[in-house]
This record gives structure tokens, C-alpha cells and sequence, in this order.
């Protein structure tokens, strides 16, 4: 126990049934299960994954994208504005969720847009209450280094900002990759500074990004090794993999509420229900809770009503508000001398048995993240003057093409509409960002490039913080098991466009500048001095998504068409919350984990306090 057969799972009903033991779906899991007077039920679609040396081992990490063990490898529909193209959307496939299939990455966003949530119409949901959560998560371990060292690195130098006793590891690679301190040195010169307290709400800058990797172990931390397999001794929470959740079974409460009373799902190919007493606790994910939701009659009227399913709540804002990072990769060839990911590529047998060895210490290329600097630039270090006006005049409904908006319900636009005012007032911020530029110790793989194994290669990804874009997730068939319709919308809204552009060209000039530009052989993707025409059609060539979709479910007032209110319950609904990325109204300048961790253990808390 808690991993359990079919026939233990349905033997008894639960007082919570969480559907999805991915990475916030998990938190809630473990908190919940605290207290042994309460039954915790989880259903998860994927396998259990622990052990298993492609996920644990971080140097491995970037292998598994695409790979049907591990990744569900959605696609999106034809992206219009992308030439067209079908892009590929990675979701962790397993326990753990996609903490399981990430690449560790673990930055906080801003103090700004963390308040600005809360200023959405989400009290409690500011800086100071969340960033506690986000502390609650980790337990982090401080770089043995002397402060002249941290601070020429730009690692974190003040731990206050940081938790010592959380179940998520988070740590700095004993080894330091190439060009890490002369890329530094050269933003430096560009005006950008370096940043040793990005976590403590301030972000803006240069710094070595920490990871989720158990400096001990040197192996990956994430839901499953932190919060499940601590507690796989109790007796009062139980586990059914590769289980697949399709639908919340409701009836009416005297009050008229939607009282949901089972759940729905699908195990050896059997359709099998299991009933709950408390509550039913949706972490299936942006593309899958709206998914779950539509399946279960609550959405809107106008997309359910044409499959036959008669809405038992109509809430127009299930689906919709999808928002996601994207990036475009700038490749360059360094020293061959430097140690990168091609020397573990098959070719490489010495060397790959080189950095086998030094594993088993927690050393080398394998025991850490496969990246270190990251850049966050403001608009104003972006861009001229004229440029950031322009992209302000861009932050409104009515600047995307007008087929992108006509079927979206007036609600959720009048919520877009107050995101946008939120995003014109950071376009002036010389705090805020709207640019990341992150350094991959290697080639990243590229559409238009295939690497020489004997040579060694660095990437800087080249993406924006706030997408301009709006999209929408919704069923498109009655089997549940048909994934749904994922439209991103990318780059339907000309700014994201601009700024990608700006970012390339930022990084352009970023290998152009001393001291990291001796240090650069040859510029592979995309080349310098393309014209700005030539430039916009690589970046749509290029463009790929950085597998940060948030906002399907989103935490707002009904009105600004929210799908849950502050407590994340489900409007119209008595017993049903939500807890993942899908909650999030305006997407977040950082990785996303941070926030699922967050949110998982703010949700529990929500919930522990009406008991």
C-alpha cells in the first residue's frame, strides 16, 4: 500500500477521490492522508516510474520527451500562424505528472505577477500567502561555495527566501557547464546584471538556475519521490495506476448545487465507478481537467450541446484562457574541448563510461541539470521605446485577428480584457519580465539541424514570459479516451512575434560581446544577419513550445469567466475543486512546477480547514 490492485481500490468508498497523481495531485494526496480518519483515493492514468534510471537520472532528463512510456505527446491543432504546423505538447505520463518528465528547472515567478493573480479577484492568493507554499515544498541545500564564488556564478546567496524541511529537493550541479561565467560577463556588458536572490520575488537578470535533483542520490525530485514514496506505508491512502479517469457522476443538493457522489473510469479496458463521500479533487492537468469537466456535463452549452451531452452546469469558461511559453533555439558551436551533452550520445562509448563513473559519486554531466544561466530581461532591455508602445497598444482582445475571439464567450473575453490591463502596466515595469533566455549546456534539438556527435554545442532558448496569445482545450468526441482539441492560438497575436524576434536578436548580440564571444567557433541556428523578414520565418520554423500550458480552469470571478472561485472550487458545485495548472489566470513568467507544488499545498490547506 498505497499502490494498489483493482479489486482493493474498489472495495471501499474515499472521502476524496483525486483524480491525477501528478505533481500537484500528489501534494494534495500526502497533506490530506495526514490524518488517518481520512479514506484518499487517487487515480492515475500512467505507470509508477521510481526506480526507473531515465527518469531519476537528471542528465538523462531531456530523453523521454516523446517517448509513449513516458510522455502523453498531445498534439495541437494546425497552428495557423505557425505555417500550419501540428506542434507536438509534452505531459508527463506516470506518477509524478510532468515534475516526472520535466527538466528540473525550479525558478519562482515575480512578486508582481504572483499579486497580480490577486488582483484578478483570488484574495489570498498573493505573494505573501503563496510563496509560504512554495517554501513548504522544498527543502533546499545551500551551494558549498564562498560568497565571492556564489556571487560570480550569480547562485543564490540568502537561503531566508528558501524551505529546509519540504519533501522536493532543490540543489545546484557540483559541476559548472562551459561558457556559464562568460555568458554572465557578456549581459553584464549588455546591461543586464547578475541576480542572486531570484526567488525572493525579483527576477529580473542573470543568474544559475537551481534544480530539483537530491544532491545525495543525484537523482531527479519530484511528486512521486518526495510526496508518495515517503508514505507508502499508510493505511489510508490508496493508488490505482493506469486508471483512467472520464467523468464526475453528480446529483442535485437541496440547495441546487451539483453534489458530486462517484467518479468514473476506465482499468483493463472495464468501465468501473468509485464513490466519495467529501470531495472530488480535479489534478488532471490544462489540457485534461477541462476535458474531464466538459465529459461531465459542466462547460459551455454551446460545445457540449452539439455531442449530445446536456450541461448540468453551463460554465463558458471551462476550455478556455489556454496560455503557454514558447521559445525559438539559438545553437552555437564552442570549444570541443567542452564537456556537453554530445559526449553522451552513442558514439561517445569512452566518454559516456567516463561520466558513468563519476555518477556513482554524483559528479559529471549526469548528476546534474543540463542547463545554468538564466536571463530574464525586461521590455525596456528588450526593445526601443517605440517597440514596447506598440506591444502595450497590442495588449487588448482586439488586436489578435478577429476568427481567433468569435466563438469566445463574453465572459471569458471581459477576463482576457483584465489580464491585458495587467500586462500594459508590465510592459513599463523595469522589474518585470518579458524575456527568458535559458542556456542548455548542448545541442537542443532543432527542426532545420542535426548535430555532429564530434563536435560540442551550446543553445540558448530564446522564449517569452507573458504570451500576447489565447487559446482553448475542449472535447471533440464522446469517447473519452479521444484527447482533446489543443489550440494554443500561437502567435495569433503579433507581439509574441515581436518579442520572440527581439529575444533571438538579444541573444545574437549576447555571442557578439566579450568575454563569450573568443569562445564561440560558429553560429549554427538560426544565422546572424538574417534580415527581419528571414528572421520572422524562423522563428515560425522554429517556434516550439516550452510545455508550460496554464489558465483552462481558470481562478476568477464567474463573470470574467472563471471555472473555480478562490477556494478552487468548481462553480455550482458543492464538492468539486481543482488543483494543478489550470487554475492559473495569467500565466506566470517562470517554470510552472513551482506553482503546482505551490498549489497542491495551498489546496490541502483550503480543504483541511473546512473539515
Amino acid at each position: 500500500m498505497p499502490i494498489v490492485s483493482k479489486e482493493e481500490f474498489l472495495s471501499r468508498t474515499y472521502d476524496f477521490v483525486i483524480v491525477g497523481g501528478g505533481t500537484s495531485g500528489l501534494v494534495v494526496a500526502a497533506r490530506l492522508s495526514e490524518d488517518p480518519t481520512l479514506t484518499v483515493g487517487v487515480l492515475e492514468a500512467g505507470v509508477d516510474h521510481a526506480g526507473d534510471p531515465a527518469v531519476d537520472i537528471p542528465g538523462l532528463m531531456a530523453r523521454n520527451t516523446r517517448d509513449p512510456k513516458y510522455d502523453w505527446e498531445f498534439y495541437t491543432e494546425p497552428q495557423v500562424f505557425v505555417n500550419g504546423r501540428r506542434m507536438q505538447e509534452s505531459r508527463g505520463k506516470g506518477l509524478g505528472g510532468s515534475s516526472m518528465l520535466n527538466m528540473c528547472a525550479f525558478v519562482r515567478p515575480s512578486k508582481e505577477e504572483i499579486d497580480g493573480i490577486e488582483r484578478l479577484g483570488n484574495p489570498g492568493w498573493g505573494w505573501d500567502d503563496v510563496s509560504k507554499y512554495m517554501q513548504k515544498s522544498e527543502c533546499y541545500f545551500e551551494p558549498q561555495l564562498t560568497p565571492e564564488q556564489t556571487q560570480e556564478l550569480s547562485m543564490e546567496m540568502d537561503t531566508k527566501v528558501h524551505g529546509s524541511k519540504g519533501p522536493i529537493s532543490v540543489s545546484f550541479p557540483s559541476q559548472i557547464p562551459p561558457l556559464h561565467k562568460e555568458f554572465l560577463g557578456s549581459c553584464e556588458a549588455l546591461g543586464v546584471g547578475r541576480n542572486t536572490q531570484p526567488n525572493g520575488g525579483k527576477i529580473i537578470g542573470s543568474f544559475f538556475c537551481a534544480g530539483s535533483v537530491d544532491p545525495t542520490t543525484g537523482t531527479r525530485s519530484y511528486a512521486a519521490s518526495g510526496y508518495l514514496a515517503p508514505n507508502l506505508h499508510r493505511q489510508n491512502l490508496f493508488v490505482l495506476i493506469e486508471a483512467y479517469a472520464t467523468k464526475i457522476n453528480f446529483e442535485k443538493d437541496s440547495s441546487g448545487l451539483q453534489l458530486a457522489t462517484s467518479v468514473e473510469f476506465i482499468k483493463d479496458e472495464e468501465r468501473l465507478i468509485v464513490g466519495v463521500t467529501k470531495e472530488v479533487i480535479l489534478s488532471a492537468g490544462t489540457f485534461q481537467t477541462p476535458q474531464i469537466l466538459e465529459n461531465s456535463a459542466i462547460g459551455n452549452a454551446r460545445i457540449l450541446e452539439p455531442l449530445g451531452i446536456q450541461p448540468i452546469v453551463d460554465l463558458p469558461g471551462v476550455g478556455e484562457n489556454l496560455q503557454d511559453h514558447t521559445h525559438v533555439p539559438a545553437v552555437v558551436e564552442i570549444d570541443p574541448s567542452s564537456e556537453t551533452l554530445e559526449m553522451l550520445d552513442d558514439l561517445n562509448q569512452s566518454q559516456i563510461n567516463a561520466h558513468r563513473e563519476l555518477y556513482k559519486q554524483q559528479k559529471g554531466i549526469l548528476a546534474g541539470i543540463p542547463y545554468s544561466a538564466f536571463i530574464f530581461l525586461p521590455a525596456s532591455t528588450l526593445a526601443r521605446e517605440e517597440d514596447v508602445k506598440r506591444w502595450v497598444t497590442f495588449a487588448a482582445v482586439e488586436a489578435s485577428p478577429a476568427e481567433v475571439f468569435k466563438d469566445t464567450p463574453s465572459s471569458v473575453v471581459n477576463g482576457i480584457h483584465k489580464q491585458y490591463e495587467l500586462i500594459r502596466e508590465w510592459l513599463t515595469s523595469p522589474l518585470h519580465p518579458f524575456s527568458l533566455l535559458l542556456h542548455i549546456n548542448g545541442h537542443f534539438p532543432v527542426l532545420l539541424h542535426t548535430p555532429d556527435s564530434s563536435k560540442r554545442y551550446c543553445t540558448f532558448l530564446c522564449g517569452q514570459t507573458h504570451p500576447f496569445s489565447r487559446g482553448s482545450v475542449h472535447i471533440k468526441s464522446l469517447d473519452p479516451k479521444i484527447p482533446p482539441a489543443i489550440q494554443p492560438n500561437y502567435l495569433s497575436n503579433r507581439a509574441d512575434l515581436d518579442i520572440l524576434m527581439k529575444s533571438v536578436r538579444f541573444t545574437q548580440q549576447m555571442f557578439r560581446t566579450a568575454p563569450v564571444k573568443d569562445q564561440i567557433i560558429e553560429t549554427v541556428v538560426p544565422l546572424f544577419d538574417l534580415s527581419d523578414g528571414d528572421l520572422e520565418e524562423r522563428v515560425r520554423e522554429l517556434l516550439t513550445t516550452i510545455h508550460h500550458p496554464v489558465g483552462t480552469a481558470s481562478m476568477l470571478p464567474r463573470e470574467l469567466g472563471g471555472v473555480v472561485d478562490p477556494d478552487l472550487k468548481v462553480y455550482e458545485t458543492t464538492n468539486v475543486r481543482v488543483a494543478d495548472c489550470s487554475i492559473i489566470p495569467l500565466q506566470v513568467s517562470s517554470n510552472t512546477v513551482t506553482m503546482a507544488y505551490a498549489i497542491g499545498e495551498k489546496a490541502a490547506d483550503i480543504i483541511r480547514s473546512v473539515l
